[in-house]
């Protein structure tokens, strides 16, 4: 049996133009992240109009916000990644916090006190994140890029990435490793989502609850993948539509820098061992080669990022015959069966080492 897949040209938003300062469509999930917290004095009184800007290292896109009346500011939509925030009031010394990162659906809390000025003077601050988050609810794991390039995978899988949750569990020992339980829940029950659209397998076959499943296909290349989010509780309005667990993926951009990858995976029956009876597997391909480039096309104003992916595969077919009850193992009658195939169907099956 041949099975062919090609992800030609699988583009997160396909070579898609990410302007500067461009904020993202609402949608009904969660594809960014926020910044928030409290701007106060040496004396703990809250400040209020003091302007803050975060910008985003990779890509230099900035965002601002100015502080309330309670000395509080909040910058919503914000894309993920290290950011560089800065705070600054007439009067007060400005301030400045750096490679505070800021993860998928997270808020994160980034807090200030200025000084008085008496002269012109910036105080740069290196955040970094805690081991605890208490501006998050619900329970969720996040796996950046960087985590799903070094994890081994052998189906290369957002699915089989889950997996490092303690919450996604295989269902069996005997069920597909790609059909994950969460909560006590089926696998059917879980929900996917690629930057904000729903990616399920709707008619519930495959194990991975993604379509094409069946066939081994992936829905995106993990090397498109710039983060993850794997949620089981989420107090959040914008994530639903599950009662097990929720994949939240979303894709990369370009940056500033020209960046690229190249993979080749493949595996024969060269690569398996004997059975202990002696016999082989029969002859069996299994290719995966893609390839990923993202950069600028403005510095700091646009950027491209593209992904081509391809698999095949050409697998042996299993032979029944109802009726006898007896094995279907003589190499005469399968030899006869075969010529049938070829000569009145036209059809080759390929390989029968496996039956004889």
């Amino acid at each position: 049996m041949r099975v062919w897949t090609r992800a030609v040209w699988r583009l997160p938003l396909v070579l898609g133009l990410l302007l500067a300062g461009a904020v993202s469509a609402a949608a009904q999930t969660v594809t960014t992240g926020s910044i928030a917290g409290v701007i106060t004095d040496a004396q703990g009184g809250v400040l209020p109009g003091v302007t803050v800007t975060a910008v985003h290292t990779p890509t230099g896109t900035s965002y601002e916000a100015v502080s309330a009346a309670d000395g509080r500011y909040s910058i919503l939509n914000v894309r993920v990644g290290p950011y560089t925030i800065a705070a600054d009031m007439s009067g007060f010394k400005a301030e400045k916090q750096e490679n505070v990162n800021v993860a998928l659906g997270e808020q994160k809390a980034a807090d200030f006190k200025l000084q008085l000025a008496t002269v012109t003077e910036t105080v740069d601050v290196v955040a970094q994140s805690p081991v605890i988050d208490s501006s998050r609810a619900g329970t969720a794991d996040n796996i950046s890029a960087q985590a799903v390039q070094n994890l081994p995978t052998i189906s290369r899988s957002i699915v089989d990435i889950a997996r490092t949750s303690p919450y996604f569990n295989p269902t069996g020992l005997n069920e597909d490793p790609l059909a994950l339980s969460v909560a006590g829940r089926n696998n059917r029950y879980n929900n996917v989502q690629i930057d904000g659209a729903v990616y399920n397998d709707v008619f519930g076959l495959a194990a991975s609850g993604t379509p094409g499943g069946q066939t081994e296909s992936q829905p995106i290349s993990l090397d498109a993948i710039q983060e993850l989010q794997l949620v089981v509780s989420p107090y959040d309005v914008r994530q639903g539509g599950f009662s097990g667990g929720g994949i939240n993926a979303i894709t990369k951009s370009g940056t500033n820098n020209l960046r690229g990858t190249g993979y080749y995976f493949g595996r024969n029956q060269k690569w398996v061992g004997e059975a202990p009876n002696g016999t082989r597997v029969g002859t069996f391909k299994d290719q995966q080669i893609g390839a990923s480039l993202g950069g600028p096309i403005a510095q700091n104003r646009a950027f491209f990022f593209g992904n081509i992916d391809f698999g095949r595969r050409d697998n042996p077919s299993g032979v029944s015959v109802n009726g006898s009850g007896q094995q279907f193992g003589r190499s005469d009658e399968i030899n006869r069966f075969l010529a049938i195939l070829k000569n009145t169907y036209g059809y080759d099956p390929g390989s029968t080492d496996e039956f004889i």
